[in-house]
């Protein structure tokens, strides 16, 4: 009988917490999406990615974007046009791969806008306005690539559009602006640099930290000659950052 009792108790206290819970909305399913917001419609509901997908790699196509958007950027820099237009055919199909791979990622979108601005700037060989596209577009591409979480794709893009930042004012011999921007990619450095070292390209780490201090030092100088030499000491060794994490 007492065995039969505490069943019984157990069961009308279940009963009494179900009840409860539920009055607190604990249990209760979640409450519909609202049909207006304060300036209209809500966004659109997209389903999450599955838990995993954010420690895939990153498809290669993106580690190849970067490559190709310094063809493009030195092309525009130099106003070699023809190299410009070859590089800007190569982006365009790699972006065109790329996207099969990255299904709709933040960034995607904008990407597909900037691309095109880049396009239309560089047929018409408008030097600022194609350098600020491809910023734009490659930032839209770093965007895409925080996605995953384990490759420094994202880091590395964001790095390497500071350098061209850098490198744009002073092929113009803007010394103030190339200044601010030498800031601006050292305080980038020191915030990224930690997500890309890892053993096998530690070399290339160290090598990037002193490149990006000399390259601080040339524009503070006004020193275009020393500027050039540390630019191709960075061009070599992001690049070879770039190349060690593709793929991986």
């Amino acid at each position: 009988m007492q065995v039969a009792a505490s069943i019984k108790i157990l069961v009308i206290a279940f009963i009494i917490l179900s009840f409860t819970l539920s009055g607190c909305g604990i249990v209760s399913a979640p409450a519909p999406k609202p049909e207006v917001g304060p300036t209209g419609k809500p966004a659109e509901s997209k389903p999450n990615p599955p838990f995993l997908e954010k420690f895939y790699s990153a498809p290669p196509e993106l580690y190849d974007l970067e490559s190709t958007a310094g063809v493009v950027f030195e092309g525009i820099n130099k106003e070699n046009w023809a190299q410009a237009q070859a590089g800007l055919n190569n982006l365009q199909t790699l972006w065109s791969q790329a996207k099969s791979s990255v299904g709709e990622k933040k960034g995607v979108t904008q990407a597909d806008v900037s691309i095109i601005e880049l396009t239309a700037a560089i047929n018409d060989r408008k030097i600022t306005a194609a350098y600020e596209y491809l910023i734009k577009f490659m930032g839209s591409i770093s965007d895409i690539g925080k996605s995953y979480k384990l490759s420094p794709i994202a880091d590395i893009i964001v790095v390497s559009n500071a350098i061209r930042n850098v490198s744009f004012y002073v092929e113009d011999k803007d010394w103030s602006k190339a200044a601010a921007k030498v800031q601006e990619l050292e305080g980038t450095w020191k915030q990224v640099k930690p997500s890309m070292e890892q053993i096998g390209i530690l070399k290339e780490i160290t090598k990037t930290h002193l490149a990006i201090n000399q390259v601080k030092d040339a524009v503070n100088a006004e020193n275009k000659g020393s500027f050039v030499e540390q630019q191709g000491n960075l061009n070599e060794s992001m690049g070879r950052i770039r190349e060690f994490y593709r793929g991986k």
